[in-house]
């Protein structure tokens, strides 16, 4: 697989990207952790992260950037309504459908690109089922992981 030329302009904007992810996670997230009690006091942190998330994928998609946010956006509503369909007894079901529909869709659409980019790209034969599948399973294991909340992992080896 041979990796596409990327112009100058979408180079700058992935150099931009990753620089701006570095210093979001490296500079601006320590300096947060040491002051924040809460998880929405790490404001500059989302902000910086979400800016770095756009850069990227405009560096990465150029043309195609728009075609990426709709899909981050559909992403996002289909786990919100999956959510919301699989806590329907729960009070303020909404919320909750809200609270983890959103992130758990963008993390499975980023993820489902990256692995349609890679992995995908040389299908010729049922590209689309292909792709259906693999993105509903991706979207199935950030749910369940974002449904058990930050502690699958003590769960798991507990």
């Amino acid at each position: 697989m041979r990796l596409p030329t990327v112009s100058p302009t979408r180079k700058g904007f992935l150099i931009g990207g990753f620089v701006t992810l570095l210093i979001s996670t490296c500079v601006i997230f320590p300096i947060q952790y040491g002051k924040a009690s809460f998880i929405d006091e790490f404001g500059y942190t989302y902000l910086t992260l979400s800016i770095s998330l756009f850069l990227l994928l405009f560096g990465f998609l150029g043309n195609n950037f728009f075609k990426g946010i709709l899909f981050l956006v559909i992403s996002s509503l289909i786990a919100t309504v999956l959510f919301y369909v699989a806590f329907p007894p729960a009070p303020f079901a909404f919320f909750i459908a809200f609270w983890l529909g959103i992130p758990s869709g963008i993390v499975a659409a980023l993820l489902f690109m990256i692995i349609n980019f890679w992995a995908l790209q040389d299908i010729k034969k049922y590209k689309l089922p292909k792709q259906i599948a693999v993105y509903a399973i991706i979207l199935l294991v950030v749910s369940i992981l974002f449904g058990y909340g930050g502690d699958w992992f003590y769960e798991l080896t507990k």
